[in-house]
């Protein structure tokens, strides 16, 4: 049965999503005029700023607590007012790694967000800041980081997630026959730079990884579930969209010299580790993976750094891929 209030929530889905959008802004535009008047060389009160932004005491100490933990150092002047440290400048020290992270994650998030959104979020830093912020700091984002589907689907799946509510979805694969399923929503995660549904299969009891942008519908359903207690271990051992419920069995791969010091320094593949380091510089590692596929296109890529030593019949089906390669060039 369809979660009763279903088409009430669809209309005020966009109200709901202006608010979101609206308190975002908000907090942001807290943070960064914080961080704007600190660095001109004043002592801001959270009572005097509680009043003059309109929010709680509570809400200003929360901002403080959040920038003091991103490495901002931030000093208790007196009771309730705060400074920047002596001798520090956002325009004279180079920021930290941390300080950058949380900059470039408020100015880039918004990306995610559409464009309009990300329009005003772009006015609003330059409203508040007096230069560009920009930092030392880069890092490239996939291309497919916004939402490619309905925001007001995303905004259902994420009420759902949150609440333990199973959905009935309909959604149309790769080849174009439409289906429907019964779920239970896990996680919104993007790998690759596509964004991906966790979730679980109630009729066939399996994971199921669904790509966002082939999703035409989604509606709640008034049936709870209890989510995997190993679910963010599966994820935390993840590496691309391929991963299972459970590891496969143990694969050997041998890397070439020359490659060594990138496995050495980043981890490939699932459960990686190194089991042996030859006179030579390479490197014996082992994995795990749950589907062939989790570690294959990764081979691939590699070749010819990275050959299998075991099991014989994955060796084999590399072999076979490889050949296969070489006959169309």
């Amino acid at each position: 049965m369809v979660k009763k209030g279903f088409i009430k929530r669809r209309k005020t889905s966009k109200s709901r999503e202006s608010t979101v959008k609206k308190d975002y802004i908000k907090t942001v535009e807290r943070l960064i005029s914080i961080l704007s008047c600190l660095d001109k060389g004043g002592s801001l009160s959270t009572a005097e700023l509680s009043v003059e932004l309109g929010v709680t005491q509570r809400t200003i100490q929360r901002d403080f607590d959040l920038l003091s933990r991103s490495g901002y150092p931030i000093t208790e002047k007196e009771r309730g007012r705060y400074v920047f440290m002596e001798g520090f400048s956002l325009r004279k020290v180079e920021l930290s790694e941390e300080q950058a992270s949380l900059l470039s994650f408020m100015f880039d998030i918004s990306h995610s967000l559409g464009e309009k959104f990300e329009q005003s979020f772009r006015g609003l830093f330059k409203r508040l800041l007096a230069r560009d912020l920009d930092t030392p700091f880069y890092a490239k984002l996939p291309a497919g980081i916004k939402l490619p589907c309905d925001e007001a689907m995303v905004k259902e799946l994420e009420a759902a997630i949150d609440n333990y509510e199973r959905i009935h979805m309909h959604y149309v694969p790769r080849d174009g026959v439409e289906k429907h399923y019964d779920l239970e929503p896990l996680k919104i995660a993007l790998y690759d730079g596509f964004w991906y549904l966790i979730a679980q299969d109630v009729a066939r009891n399996k994971l199921l990884k669904l790509r966002l942008d082939r999703m035409k519908t989604v509606e709640r359903k008034d049936e709870s579930f209890v989510p995997p207690a190993n679910l963010m271990a599966m994820l935390d051992q993840s590496v691309n969209i391929w991963f299972e419920e459970k590891r496969g069995e143990r694969i050997l791969i041998k890397v070439a010299p020359e490659a060594a010091q990138y496995f050495k320094k980043k981890s490939y593949f699932p459960l990686q580790k190194i089991v042996k380091e030859e006179k030579d510089g390479a490197l014996v590692l082992e994995t795990f993976p749950g589907h062939p596929e989790e570690i294959s296109h990764i081979i691939m890529n590699w070749i010819p750094c990275l050959t299998v030593l075991e099991p014989a019949g994955f060796k084999a089906e590399i072999k076979t891929m490889v050949e296969g390669y070489l006959k169309i060039c």
